[in-house]
């Protein structure tokens, strides 16, 4: 499939921040966190070819009129006083850009490029994933050398009718990436949460693959109980919506104007035997297991991801327990018992509660039992150094909060 462009809208702090077009390419010079090998004004566009981390890219910066859409999902927390200046704005600037093989990685570079052409950035509106960032966030993304959650990357909408129990799931932001969206059709009220779960579980896993399988491919995702493991396979939007009524919510007569290409419905393979047929299945199959909130599994990479942000962000955490109003946890990546570790995982992450922060070491009490690890049991405490933490959270009297938005406690 072709890749759409990624498309931005940055709203400014002040509108005069965009009208002095030799400012911003100052800016753009004088970054650092890219390499700048050509720029030229054609109009009111600026075209811009960048290096970044051995790959090129090409981005497209223009004025544009602003309008906040009605249907976008807010990602963040506004302070009053920024959400009204949001609701006010009429101007920004339209970043575009095509996505490079890493779409992670060429997310948070469009997150860099908008801050270098505005380090006081109000709110980013992710058009491709129909998202509203707050600037305070864009910000802190922008200068860290981790990139943002790869749910960033897409949202998942569910989309309900008002007579019926349908419910129709489907992401926006994953063409960008060079996948089609992910569609489950004829969930219901009851059900579309762990449906919702399992599809940005497989979109999150998709984006660490190097392309899409296959349709009808089997695609294990995960063990949704005792040996029962889940295997799903993509089919064409057009191929799945003839299962259904043409007038149901998300069926052939929603397709017209919308919605209608790149795109395809997760089914499930019950067995092996059902695979070798062509004989896929609703996952409404699993409802019964799914409510019961089966554990997915982390990929590698985003488990390191993961574990770099919280390293760089400790600070926060170490600042957080000095008021004794927050409660605290860390996870440890602990060492397996020697039968249970595999070439791809040796240790088991467990959450632990703070007890106290003496010179950089944290001492910590288990909050659960281990699955693979005999020695320790829930209530064990011990004193870890920061490098085997893995991610951390705080529970302030008003939120929770995690490495990716402390951003809060400075508001």
């Amino acid at each position: 499939m072709t890749k759409p462009k990624s498309y931005m809208f940055a709203v400014p702090s002040r509108p005069r921040d965009i009208e002095d077009s030799d400012l911003i390419l100052e800016r753009l010079h004088t970054a650092g966190a890219f390499q700048l090998l050509s720029e030229r004004m054609e109009e009111e566009t600026l075209y811009l070819e960048i290096n970044y981390r051995g790959e090129h890219y090409s981005a497209e910066i223009y004025p544009s009129d602003f309008t906040l859409p009605e249907l976008y999902r807010c990602q963040h927390l506004f302070p009053d006083v920024d959400a009204e200046a949001v609701q006010a704005a009429q101007f920004g600037l339209a970043v575009e850009m095509e996505f490079g093989p890493d779409p992670l990685v060429s997310y948070h570079l469009q997150l860099k490029l908008i801050c270098a052409l505005l380090p006081d950035v109000l709110a980013v509106l992710d058009d491709s994933s129909e998202k509203i960032l707050s600037g305070r966030w864009v910000v802190l993304a922008a200068q860290s050398a981790v990139p943002p959650s790869p749910r960033y990357l897409f949202t998942a909408q569910a989309v309900s009718g008002d007579e019926d129990d349908c419910v129709w799931l489907h992401t926006h932001g994953l063409n960008r990436c060079g996948h089609p969206e992910l569609e489950v059709l004829n969930s219901g009220r009851e059900t579309y949460q762990t449906h919702y779960n399992t599809l940005e579980t497989l979109a999150c896993r998709l984006l660490d693959e190097e392309k899409t399988p296959e349709y009808k491919e089997p695609f294990f995702l995960a063990y949704v109980a005792q040996g029962i493991p889940l295997v799903v396979t993509l089919v064409d939007w057009e191929e799945a919506v003839s299962c259904y009524p043409p007038d149901m919510l998300g069926g052939k007569k929603d397709r017209e104007e919308g919605h209608n290409e790149d795109t395809c419905a997760i089914f499930v393979y019950p067995n092996q035997e059902s695979f070798k047929e062509g004989k896929y299945s609703s996952l409404a199959i699993y409802d019964d297991i799914l409510k019961e909130n089966p554990i997915y599994m982390l990929s590698t990479s985003e488990t390191n991801r993961m574990k770099a942000l919280a390293a760089e962000r400790i600070e926060y955490l170490f600042r957080a327990f000095s008021d004794k109003n927050n409660h605290l946890l860390v996870k440890i990546g602990l060492l397996m018992d020697e039968p249970h570790r595999t070439d791809s995982s040796e240790r088991e992450h467990i959450w632990f509660e703070v007890t106290d922060i003496q010179n950089g070491r944290i001492t910590a009490k288990l909050t659960q039992e281990p699955y693979y690890i005999e020695g320790i049991h829930e209530g064990h405490i011990g004193t870890y150094d920061p490098e085997e933490i893995t991610d951390w959270l705080i529970f302030t009297p008003e939120r929770r909060l995690t490495p990716d938005d402390v951003y809060i406690l400075s508001l």
